[in-house]
């Protein structure tokens, strides 16, 4: 867009106040920063209309105050500015006639089931200077102008991606701070601020990230929420929308963050957003600041993302994402240039280049970004097998990779083989994880796993025993756990694919029952670093959450179970139910261990260390669920495996 010199013959107010309500829980987990909360899984909340606003005066007096309805979960809307004066508009103007003074307002929101909610709040009517305001600006706990919040409940926008995690180090100011993991885009951080239309503002805000990425970026915009309609639900959206961006990739001190400046003109934007995002590397953000910018042309925000050709791993693509800008000069890293806005280059030789991009505007300007692309030839592992038909105990393998010049094979029992198609011998019954790592001509690679079951006759498969196994979109460690699993899942190389668990089981009435019963918001267990052995594991930190998973097995046979626990404090005691059907609520189980749902009972004495727990049970149907709660305090759990008592 361009940007205009915008000089004031008299001074405009400009006050604004934020109210954020609805206040969302979240709790610290094992690691240094915050579980996420209950995911589309979970039972959806009731959530009880909350009442909230903004406002602005307006730019041809200061008398006139317009409001913006931030209110939630509701249809219709009360304003009572004080002397009788009233509205049902959603979003109105009022002129205060006695002019400079502080006015309660009141704003009372209903649902359509009649429930309402109320807040009430100064409104400031004086001539000045307006300064915006950033609500939650170092991600602190209880920093809400009403007090409250978790330092990221002013930072969502679930639409455009999920809600950002909390650090508690490194931080550079106060004792927490904003974290966008890994993958790149999964997570976001959005917020609406007022600020004066075509006026400079300085964004100001700190950051850093690991070092060692594919793809060290992380990207701050400032969005046009006035003109772009006020409505942003996806990333296309957000990029139409952008006014202003600013992307940093600076991994050279994970521990150390840096300060960075965003200069921007608001347009014809009485309210922008602040939205960040990461590229695949893990990054943080510390303390946002606002300020009034001098007056003047503002540099040009500069951007740009590579992809790579699918046909010529030596060719990209480059897609500039600059506003502000009229022309452009690109520096591939090897002595090549363009001046073509979005250009396409084909390199000699596979290496490491340094991207350049300046961007200059109409005032000569220039913004500069350096982008590192590290260029590798592409790799997909992939395999099939089959059981010998003499030989329950030989397998086949068969490789499927594309684009593999060597192959590694571990037959997960300590033997391997390098080349095409091998065959191999297992010396016992049991199960085993089978991985095939291909590696392309730059050297490149890609891992695929399998898990083959080595016995002549039945093998009882718990699903994830170990909570080690995860997709990075989806990977909590737990999910194999959950009574309510998704219907589909993102896996590692970002395709939205069919749950391996949904089609499994899905115990909805149970989830409902639970969050009835004990007042939480989702039964699903959660994942933490602290496995036995220092590897993953799961927790039941909620009285409401459960260890769930349905698993096949022979009615008549005698089983032996087992699992690692501990106890976060002394004295608690888990219980394993192995029940032979999904109830659908617990009043039997917690009548008696003698119902007949349950096939087996065990109550675990548990201590502040992990201990492995086991007992016997007999199947009385071919399908049992593993059932494990703990009501009061916090376990963990690791390695459930089922194997025959005989």
């Amino acid at each position: 867009m361009k940007y205009k010199l915008n000089i004031f013959s008299k001074a405009k107010l400009w006050l604004v106040a934020l109210v954020i309500a609805g206040i969302f829980v979240s709790c610290v987990g094992d690691e240094i920063f915050r579980d996420d909360l209950p995911g589309a899984n979970s039972k959806e909340d009731t959530v009880f209309p909350g009442a909230n606003f903004s406002y602005a005066s307006s730019s041809d007096d200061f008398k006139i105050i317009n409001f913006t309805n931030l209110s939630t979960e509701a249809l219709s809307f009360a304003w009572d500015f004080g002397n009788g004066n009233t509205s049902t508009e959603k979003d109105p103007s009022f002129t205060f006639e006695a002019g400079e003074g502080t006015y309660p307002v009141s704003l009372t929101a209903t649902d359509g089931n009649g429930i309402t909610g109320t807040t009430t709040i100064d409104v400031i009517v004086a001539e000045g200077p307006f300064q915006p305001i950033i609500v939650e600006p170092g991600f602190e706990d209880d920093t809400l102008p009403e007090g409250g919040g978790d330092g990221r409940d002013s930072w969502r926008n679930n639409d455009l991606g999920g809600v950002i995690q909390i650090t508690g180090s490194p931080v550079t100011f106060g004792d927490q701070g904003a974290k966008l993991p890994v993958p790149a885009g999964d997570r976001i951080g959005y917020q609406e601020i007022t600020v004066d239309p075509e006026m400079n503002y300085d964004l100001s805000f700190w950051y850093t990230m690991l070092a060692n990425s594919s793809d060290p970026r992380l990207i701050v915009s400032v969005l046009g929420v006035t003109e772009n309609g006020g409505t942003f639900t996806t990333l296309e959206d957000v990029a139409n929308g952008t006014i202003a961006s600013v992307t940093v990739t600076n991994d050279d001190e994970p521990d150390v963050y840096v300060q960075q400046k965003l200069s921007f003109n608001s347009g014809s934007n009485n309210t922008v957003a602040i939205f960040f995002t990461n590229g695949a590397v893990e990054a943080r953000l510390d303390d946002f600041t606002i300020d009034i910018g001098a007056e003047g042309a503002v540099p040009p925000s500069v951007g740009f993302s590579s992809a790579q050709s699918e046909i010529n791993y030596l060719e990209y693509s480059f897609a500039n994402s600059s506003t502000g800008a009229v022309s452009y000069e690109w520096d591939f890293g090897d002595g090549n240039t363009s001046t073509e806005e979005s250009p396409t280059h084909v390199y000699a030789v596979a290496d490491i280049y340094t991207v350049k991009l300046t961007a200059t505007n109409e005032s000569g300007l220039s913004s500069t970004l350096e982008q590192t692309i590290d260029i590798q030839a592409p790799v997909s592992a992939d395999f099939t097998y089959q059981v010998d038909d003499n030989d329950y105990r030989t397998y086949a393998f068969m490789d499927a990779s594309v684009g593999a010049v060597m192959l590694l094979w571990e037959f997960g029992d300590g033997f391997q083989f390098t080349g095409m198609n091998p065959s191999h011998t297992y010396a016992e019954d049991g199960i085993y994880d089978v991985s095939l790592t291909a590696y392309s001509i730059t050297g490149a690679t890609d891992v695929e796993t399998a898990q083959v079951v080595v016995s002549q006759g039945f093998v009882v498969q718990v699903l994830n025993g170990t909570f080690d196994e995860y997709t990075v979109n989806t990977g909590d460690n737990a999910d194999a756990w959950d009574m309510t699993p998704n219907s589909t899942v993102v896996d590692n190389d970002g395709n939205t694919v069919t749950s391996p668990y949904r089609a499994l089981w899905s115990n909805g009435a149970l989830d409902s029952w639970l969050d009835t019963f004990y007042g939480d918001n989702s039964e699903q267990a959660g994942s933490t670093s602290e496995g036995n052995n220092g590897t993953r594991g799961a927790k039941l930190d909620e009285p409401g959450r459960r260890l769930y998973q349905v698993v096949t097995v022979q009615a008549g046979e005698t089983y032996t179970f087992s699992i690692d626990a501990k106890g976060d404090t002394a004295g608690l005691t888990p219980e394993v139910f192995i029940l032979n059907t999904e109830i659908a609520d617990e009043v039997g189980i917690n009548a008696s261990t003698s119902d007949p749902a349950i096939d087996g009972y065990y109550q675990i004495a548990a201590t502040t260390s992990y201990a492995t727990y086991t007992f016997d049970f007999t199947a009385s149907t071919g399908e049992i669920v593993i059932y494990v709660r703990t009501v009061v305090g916090s376990a963990r759990f690791d390695n459930v495996t089922i194997t025959d008592a005989n």
